[in-house]
């Protein structure tokens, strides 16, 4: 080993002569050790091997700089556009309550909103605020994705909110067709609703479902709601009859009718021509007997037509 460590001492210990020769001029001489010149070499490749490392390590450290700030503007986008949802959001509150208010919708209120909605609606704009207001390098990722979850549910919610809206007014314009609104004749009433004596002579007194019109006969007889004709035929003491079904707990009796232009089974729509006037039955003259239910029960037709 000694004799290594002397002939390694001895190989760097040796002079090296380097002679430089320009074209013009008196050439130079150097005269090195080669323990010189190896560490010299070894200076140089350390050198340039840290100048690659500090450029490599400079460029990626631009990238993700490039990248980040990239990221950011994408991330100020996102948040502009999830702030201008939630404003829209908002926008189709006011308009829900709106709409509920013209629709006379219970209480003008969400019939099947979750407790305490609202609350929590304003807890998120709020949370909303302070999550953007920020900078978003220091932007929660939790908490922005519990952000988005909530604009969606709050979403559904609103969407659930419109559907009802659709569902009550298609069922109030149905109801509103099938409720009686018009006269069913023309002809002039000769009897109200309530009580009085029997039309025929007998000395009692009987209350009177309905009200009755007087006209010529063949005059025409109109229904006065939507609805389905449930019988047309004879009744005793009603004569030819029709019973049309509107639905929603309407009903509706025309009775000592002639000519009926209806059957069984038909639909029929409000102001349609179902019979002509006649005096079929237990009757006195030609008019019509015209009588209005409501769940069951007989009520006064002049609170269905002016």
């Amino acid at each position: 080993m000694g004799k290594f460590i002397n002939a390694l001492a001895g190989f760097l210990g040796e002079r090296v002569d380097i002679l430089i020769m320009p074209r013009k001029g008196a050439s130079t001489k150097f005269k090195l050790r080669r323990l010189t010149i190896w560490v010299a070499v070894i200076v140089w490749l350390l050198v340039t091997a840290g100048g690659l490392l500090f450029f490599v390590r400079g460029y990626d450290y631009n990238m993700v700089k490039a990248d980040n700030n990239l990221m950011r503007i994408k991330m100020k986008l996102i948040a502009d556009e999830l702030e201008r949802g939630r404003k829209y959001i908002e926008l189709t509150h006011t308009t829900d309550i709106q709409m509920r208010q013209m629709l006379g919708m219970p209480g003008g209120k969400f019939i099947n909103l979750p407790k305490n909605w609202e609350e929590a609606k304003a807890k998120q704009d709020d949370r909303a605020k302070q999550l953007f207001s920020g900078e978003l390098k220091d932007l929660d990722t939790d908490e922005f994705e519990q952000y988005i979850d909530e604009i969606e549910d709050s979403s559904k919610t609103r969407l659930a909110s419109f559907q009802e809206i659709a569902w009550y007014f298609a069922n109030k314009k149905e109801g509103l067709n099938s409720t009686p609104s018009i006269r069913p004749s023309n002809a002039p009433i000769s009897s109200g609703y309530g009580y009085r004596l029997d039309p025929l002579g007998h000395r009692t007194s009987k209350k009177h479902n309905g009200v009755d019109f007087a006209g010529k006969p063949d005059s025409p007889i109109f229904v006065t709601a939507d609805g389905v004709v449930r019988h047309a035929g004879w009744v005793p003491s009603f004569g030819q009859a029709i019973l049309v079904d509107h639905g929603f707990g309407y009903s509706t009796l025309y009775a000592h009718t002639a000519g009926a232009q209806v059957k069984t089974g038909d639909v029929v729509k409000r102001g349609d021509k179902i019979a002509t006037m006649g005096s079929s039955g237990r009757s006195t003259g030609t008019h019509l007997h015209y009588e209005v239910w409501k769940d069951g029960q007989a009520v006064n037709p002049r609170n269905y037509f002016k």
